[in-house]
């Protein structure tokens, strides 16, 4: 994904590369030189190591892991080697760095190859928690499913679609929800950048408007963030936004779903100043109160951030105690689950976006309101990004779909 974009003359942010190395990072002599130097600490000489240790491009990739590495904790960094990252330089680079290089290498988990919600077979595993929530986001309207290092394929809209109707059929309870910047008129790189030198960019053409509408509606979202340039995009060409999706601009929104397990409040983050990144602090304020005055009504209460990881996590501290759980979006990295050590009864969940992987979030308990509730892994919850490999069945229909828009 990452040779992707690149090929479409896109830049990418430091936290993005990240999840994108496996593509570019080659020559594994000199790769586990330049790990060996990116576990020290980030001196300029270390850096300096790393980069003259691979081609440019690797080299590149490899600074910019180097730098998700020392935005985020301790914890999340470990986790991602367990569930969502299928890579040995991830796994080598957030080992602590006294195991050394070689057994990072020697802990590294295999290449990630399918799906821990399907077997190899294609058939549903046996997973009976009291709700499964599924959470997308900043997809930027990718269809297609992502290559991998071998011949196979990660993520896809039609996996999408697939997954979330398999589970439905079998009866299992589940909640749909996307986040932030799903739609190609919201992709930073295409149009929001130009938001930020005060530029009005054209919109998609809206052939594709209608397209993206359709596809949608397949997923049957229960509750999607929708940025009002996606929304006004939809509008004009294609008659109207997604079931289940509100707009978002400058305040926050909530909602109420029903689900067996009982309801889910929903407050929908507001966009911050620029698409993607921080809020102001008016905003936080409001989103709090939003958050207090849902809280007593529903046993468990969700954030949907725009606001990028590092927004995001400055904003952990002040949400604990109102909400249980903060789904991210915006600039940076995704993975499976992080617990603030501070924020004990508050999960955090971020995508990994361009359409690879959903989060999964399966609760065994709820929280019910109650303080403090603990989320503690393996008892009240399991959670992981699942990169959807070839053994989650695609659906025909939306395969169908998609090969006419690209045959167009």
């Amino acid at each position: 994904m990452l040779l992707y974009r690149i090929r479409r003359g896109r830049n990418l942010s430091p936290l993005k590369a990240y999840a994108a190395a496996p593509a570019v990072l080659a020559a594994p002599g000199a790769l586990r030189a330049a790990v060996t130097a990116a576990l020290l600490p980030a001196t300029a000489d270390a850096l300096r190591t790393v980069a003259a240790a691979l081609p440019p491009l690797a080299a590149r990739t490899a600074l910019r892991i180097v730098a998700a590495a020392l935005l985020l904790p301790a914890a999340t960094l470990r986790q991602r080697i367990a569930t969502a990252m299928p890579s040995i330089v991830a796994a080598a680079l957030l080992l602590p760095a006294a195991t050394g290089a070689s057994a990072a290498f020697a802990a590294a988990p295999t290449p990630y190859a399918g799906s821990a919600l399907f077997s190899a077979s294609g058939e549903l595993r046996a997973v009976d928690p009291l709700l499964t929530i599924f959470y997308n986001a900043s997809t930027f309207g990718e269809t297609r499913p992502c290559p991998t290092c071998g011949n196979g394929t990660y993520g896809g809209m039609a996996r999408r679609v697939g997954l979330f109707r398999e589970y439905r059929n079998a009866g299992k309870p589940c909640l749909v929800l996307a986040g932030p910047y799903e739609f190609t008129a919201d992709d930073p790189f295409c149009y929001g950048h130009l938001a930020e030198k005060g530029r009005r960019a054209a919109s998609p053409p809206a052939a594709e408007a209608v397209f993206a509408r359709k596809l949608q509606a397949m997923l049957q979202v229960d509750a999607g963030w929708i940025s009002r340039n996606a929304a006004a995009w939809l509008n004009n060409a294609a008659g109207g936004i997604p079931a289940g999706y509100l707009e978002i601009s400058g305040e926050p929104r909530d909602k109420i779903v029903r689900t067996p397990a009982g309801p889910v409040g929903i407050v929908f983050f507001p966009e911050g100043p620029v698409p993607g990144k921080a809020p102001t602090p008016d905003q936080e304020r409001q989103v709090l109160e939003k958050g207090r005055t849902l809280r007593g009504q529903v046993p468990l209460l969700l954030g949907i951030s725009p606001w990028g990881l590092v927004a995001e996590k400055n904003f952990l501290p002040k949400a604990g105690g109102i909400f249980d759980c903060i789904l991210g979006g915006g600039e940076g990295v995704g993975f499976g689950f992080s617990l603030a050590e501070k924020v004990p009864g508050l999960i955090w969940l971020r995508p990994d976006g361009k359409g690879r992987a959903v989060n999964v979030l399966e609760l065994n308990s709820m929280p019910g309101g109650k303080t403090p509730f603990v989320w503690e892994e393996g008892r009240t919850f399991n959670a992981r990004l699942d990169f959807m490999g070839e053994s989650v069945p695609a659906d025909k229909a939306a395969l169908e779909l998609i090969r006419r828009q690209e045959t167009n």
